[in-house]
């Protein structure tokens, strides 16, 4: 079942997946990829407007695919149609077809599913298309974390199904945000440590690690619009 749950706001996701406010301001209104998640109060009015779990991932592989000269609203459709079939980003993922038309791109999977427009034009593309991230699928396990940087996730994680998709410490409902405030409120890191035991140390200083390459700002190939 894809995880269309989740509630992330675009400052949010801008930290998460490392890309400009600015150029998910233009993507949606593009209407390349919008918020999916709305909050209405008890008279159904619209309160507040966000992004799933589901749209910050397609987000951040969208981002790392725009400086391919891809048509990115039949990237968010086909990443969409990936993730509604497969679930999560996983190695399922790797063994999908992904077809090229011009600068158009179609997913599909040979199996049970109802073949999909992109068949007809027998264009199948090679895996690099999504550059090594498909790499980075087959050796990730079916849940691993997808949205994390491969060096923080033996200690972090984002699921939706935990402080509602908050980054938090592995394993643990801790958000790393809590500990990064702690450390910023001049704590040292050694008493962040032993506030938190039994956690590991190294746990706790990889989250801490982790918020700040949040902050940090996205590079300079990061910044144009796509």
């Amino acid at each position: 079942m894809a995880e269309w749950h989740g509630f992330y706001t675009i400052a949010q996701v801008s930290r998460i997946a490392r890309i400009p406010r600015r150029t998910l301001y233009e993507w949606r209104e593009r209407d390349i990829i919008r918020p999916s998640v709305q909050i209405r109060n008890e008279q159904d009015q619209l309160v507040d407007a966000g992004f799933s779990y589901a749209d910050l991932t397609i987000i951040k592989i969208m981002r790392a695919m725009r400086e391919d000269q891809l048509d990115l609203k039949s990237v968010g459709i086909a990443l969409a149609h990936l993730f509604e079939r497969l679930g999560r980003p996983s190695k399922g993922w790797a063994d999908a077809n992904v077809y090229l038309v011009g600068n158009r791109v179609y997913a599909d999977k040979p199996d049970e599913w109802e073949v999909t427009a992109a068949t007809g034009f027998g264009q199948k593309v090679e895996v690099r298309l999504f550059g090594d991230m498909f790499e980075e699928l087959r050796e990730l396990e079916e849940e691993a974390e997808f949205l994390v940087p491969e060096r923080f996730r033996p200690f972090v994680q984002i699921d939706p199904a935990v402080m509602g998709g908050e980054p938090v410490v592995k394993n643990t409902r801790l958000p790393t945000a809590t500990l990064a405030a702690l450390k910023a409120k001049g704590k040292p890191v050694a008493e962040i440590v032993r506030l938190y035991e039994p956690l590991p140390k190294r746990s706790i200083k990889k989250a801490i690690e982790f918020e700040e390459y949040l902050n940090l700002p996205p590079s300079a190939a990061g910044t144009a619009a796509a």
